[in-house]
């Protein structure tokens, strides 16, 4: 089972909440504003021994971006043990990788930028791997068009997309240049417009040719499936359609905050705006490039609005902090958890036969209230990538991680880049017999975490992101600036 299902799972997830309405759980409407718990973790200070974990994790990573790609086009594989396609999305990671590794020591920024002009000039040349603007999910690995590779179906992705072009928005402030005429020209191209779908003007998941076919020319359809809820993966999507430099191709900004805030809480945590299953990576991924942080309380009521002013980052601490404690929670059935092993997000895990497949958990409180906690299996991104938010118990996890061994003395997670690895496995459960990792990475797991890590030590995704002019006019057109943190 490739990482394709990802996609499949929650669409059909979304499908039925489509079908079944928003979950009838009572919702509070009061805002979501900056608590003094969380001002403090803006001035968390990493030790140094958490200094040298943090290296030694995010160059794994790095490398993994760096290394498994295709040839003669640079992409990076969507999976460690698939040769045949890249996710556009794990492309996004790769870009914003490049400042990090050159920042850190690891590449020249000569090295940096021929990778990034390789990539964005090997997509943009083809013809046959965007609709409207809008790449597709999958690209053939090696050339940057079209896919043949049996599973992943051809769809043009509007949340895939919008990672790639985040990261693509993020090198062109770095490199400036012929990356930043490249990026820009993939930005103005993008025709978020045309994905607006009746009768309520959200945002269609993407575009794909009828049957089987693999021509983007052919008959096809928009997904009936929209992206409606406030979820990290939302904000994304409409926080760039509104920042369009186009205006044919831009989004009214209304829709950004017509998406639906579902509050909810734990017994007597905090309440926080939920996603459809709320795994981990719905908390999180918007913020590894949008700096929420700065940003403050967002204000639906100036755009007649009838939804609770939130400040994002505030809400992803909040959902952090409640995911871990239902962990926790739970850590009785599965001997996995523990006060430093937890995080739950979609990833590779081995099946009762023994094969790699691909787990989506679900996490209450959410909009489908359902627990899937998927026989507790760890996934180390997933904690790796809350340290924005929640600091302190990411790092000592990360530590857990790095460390744990198994009863025969073996370390469970942790692969060495000398032996081949590149460093914390995609996810492990304890309760299997052979008390070992996932033996596989995956670009849109690894990338999260060493992005996440950079902007928790640094901050520089967040700088080179916000600054690049389309954030800037998504800021202005939202007037997120109203109540910024100084």
């Amino acid at each position: 089972m490739n990482s394709h299902v990802r996609s499949i799972l929650i669409v059909q997830s979304f499908a039925t909440s489509l079908l079944a309405g928003t979950a009838s759980a009572a919702e509070q409407t009061s805002a979501i504003s900056r608590s003094a718990e969380t001002e403090a973790v803006l001035g968390y200070e990493f030790s140094p021994a958490d200094q040298v974990l943090l290296d030694e994790i995010q160059r794994g990573c790095f490398e993994f971006l760096w290394r498994e790609v295709g040839s003669p086009v640079p992409l990076v594989k969507d999976r460690l043990t698939d040769n045949q396609v890249s996710s556009v999305a794990g492309v996004g990671f790769q870009l914003s990788s490049l400042p990090i590794g050159i920042e850190r020591g690891w590449i020249s920024r000569e090295q940096g930028r021929a990778r990034a002009e390789a990539i964005l000039g090997a997509l943009m040349s083809q013809e046959d791997n965007k609709k409207h603007g809008i790449y597709l999910h999958y690209v053939d690995l090696n050339t940057g068009g079209m896919h043949f590779a049996e599973g992943p179906q051809v769809q043009a992705s509007t949340i895939d997309h919008a990672l790639l072009q985040a990261g693509a928005m993020t090198a062109a402030v770095y490199f400036g240049g012929k990356v930043a005429g490249l990026a820009t020209q993939l930005v103005e191209d993008a025709n978020w417009k045309a994905y607006q779908v009746q009768p309520d003007g959200f945002i269609s998941f993407g575009w794909r040719p009828a049957g089987e076919a693999h021509d983007l020319n052919a008959p096809g359809d928009f997904r009936p499936w929209t992206w409606h809820f406030a979820s990290s993966e939302e904000q994304l999507v409409y926080f760039l359609a509104v920042g369009s430099p186009r205006e044919a191709h831009a989004v009214e900004p209304k829709m950004y905050y017509r998406l639906e805030r579902v509050l909810k809480q734990h017994q007597e945590m905090k309440p926080f705006v939920v996603s459809w299953g709320s795994p981990a990576f719905t908390f999180f991924f918007s913020q590894c490039w949008i700096d929420y942080r700065s940003l403050g309380a967002d204000n639906p009521q100036v755009f007649g609005v009838d939804q609770p002013a939130v400040d994002w980052f505030e809400n992803s601490r909040r959902a952090m902090l409640t995911h871990r404690q239902r962990c926790l929670e739970v850590s009785g059935q599965f001997n996995t958890l523990a006060p430093n092993r937890w995080g739950m997000s979609p990833a590779a895990d081995i099946n009762d036969k023994g094969e790699i497949g691909y787990i989506v958990q679900s996490l209450r409180p959410n909009v489908e209230d359902k627990d899937n906690f998927c026989k507790g299996t760890v996934t180390p991104y997933a904690a790796g990538s809350a340290i924005m938010f929640l600091p302190d118990l990411a790092v000592a996890a990360l530590h857990e991680f790095r460390h744990l061994k198994n009863s025969q003395g073996e370390l469970v997670v942790w692969r060495d880049l000398k032996e081949g690895g590149y460093g914390l496995l995609d996810s492990f459960n304890l309760d299997r017999q052979t008390q070992q990792g996932t033996p596989d990475y995956l670009s849109i797991d690894e990338g999260p975490m060493l992005l996440a890590i950079e902007n928790a030590r640094s901050g520089l995704i967040w700088k080179l992101f916000m600054q690049h002019p389309s954030a800037k006019l998504a800021v202005e057109r939202l007037k997120l600036l109203d109540n910024a943190v100084e």
